[in-house]
């Protein structure tokens, strides 16, 4: 027998007494590198066994039944995940010569949408438009608010307008939870300054997820990406306001919430119960009595607008207005000057209340006419504080 043909056996027979399975044949292990074991920290040794000829071992990670082709994190796609602070796209009127935005909710049909457009005194092709989402006011609000409080649709909109003075104008309809100075007022935590801001509906719903669309639509209309601390901190503003307004009524819970706010801007309080003490006193002053939960709640908010840094006198502008603090001569003087000369509150004096109905509950932080917009919002909130 020719010895080409022995040495097979040969080596078989070596292999067998080795205990090396045949399937991994003597000739693949000769020619095979010492690779180690591919993990996912990298490539390891395995030394070899009774001193014999090492052996290449790879460990595949389990992947629950998924294809282990997929389960190295190096070759998997990285999953695309949107910038908080990445540009909303504009869905229409991207070219348009103005910086008003308008949002529109997401579950609104074609004819509400289109009745909106009326009602703030545009149209589509006039101004930039953004739909609002669920997702966005629940990325907005989760946390914060209670599931029932965010919904589970998103029909709010709104319509912002910058302005380079004048403060944080509001007017809103059509909500019978939130109103126009509360929105103002969290407004000026989140970092604006100034711009006229209508929050409307179709229908009446309690406004907790207009925030939402007032800033996506300021940050749009500015180009400005204002902090996501305060945003947070003003949708707790915003949510602990609203909270109070069911014991004390609206227009009490936002004049407390704002004196404490500015109260502690003014004296850069930050200690708790620093901040605890000032809102005692101004409860007192307003002959208010807050339960445990409720002066928790506030110190909690304002302690964490404690955090950060705002111009007070920019705030004061809009504060001010939503206290009543404007005299009545120059409240009347700023009438008879609207009744000849037009007002000079942009879009706020432009709105169309019949296309929403006969029925809007209206809310203004303006004077129009000599009296607050807000009357019938007032009258609501007397009767539910009873």
């Amino acid at each position: 027998m020719k010895m080409k043909k022995i040495l097979p056996l040969l080596m078989a027979a070596v292999v067998m007494t080795a205990g090396i399975p045949m399937t991994a044949g003597a000739a693949d292990l000769a020619e095979e590198p010492d690779a180690g074991v591919q993990t996912d920290a990298g490539t390891e040794d395995v030394p070899a066994a009774d001193g014999g000829t090492d052996e290449t071992e790879t460990i595949v990670p389990d992947t629950d039944g998924e294809n282990p082709d997929a389960a190295d994190p190096a070759e998997e796609p990285e999953e695309e995940v949107k910038d908080e602070d990445e540009p909303v796209e504009v869905l229409e009127g991207a070219e348009v010569d103005t910086d008003n935005v308008v949002t529109l909710g997401e579950n609104l049909s074609e004819d509400q949408r289109n009745a909106m457009y009326e009602y703030f005194g545009t149209s589509a092709d006039k101004v930039r438009t953004i739909i609002v989402t669920h997702a966005d006011e629940v990325k907005y609000m989760e946390g914060i608010a209670t599931a029932e409080q965010i919904g589970a649709t998103t029909n709010s909109c709104a319509y912002v307008e910058p302005t380079d003075s004048g403060g944080i104008k509001v007017k809103t309809a059509n909500l019978n939870y939130v109103t126009s100075s509360m929105i103002a007022s969290t407004l000026t935590t989140a970092g604006m300054e100034n711009g006229n801001v209508i929050a409307a509906c179709p229908f009446e719903v309690s406004g907790t997820g207009a925030l939402t669309g007032i800033i996506m639509a300021y940050e749009t209309a500015s180009g400005e990406s204002l902090d996501a601390g305060k945003k947070e901190a003003a949708m707790e503003e915003l949510i602990a306001t609203g909270n109070l307004s069911d014991a004390l009524g609206s227009e009490a819970a936002t004049e407390v919430m704002n004196e404490v706010k500015t109260e502690i801007i003014d004296k850069g309080l930050t200690d708790p119960e620093e901040i605890g003490e000032a809102v005692d006193k101004i409860a007192a002053n307003h002959d208010v009595t807050l339960t445990d939960e409720q002066r928790q709640q506030i110190v909690s908010v304002m302690e964490k607008i404690s955090q950060f840094d705002y111009d007070l006198s920019a705030i004061q502008n809009t504060l001010d207005s939503l206290n009543d603090k404007v005299g009545v001569l120059e409240s009347a003087w700023k009438s008879i000057k609207s009744f000849f000369v037009g007002s000079d509150d942009g879009i706020l004096s432009q709105t169309n209340d019949e296309a929403l109905g006969g029925d809007v509950l209206t809310d203004s932080t303006v004077s129009e006419g000599g009296f607050k917009d807000g009357l019938i919002t007032r009258i609501v909130n007397f009767f539910k504080k009873d």
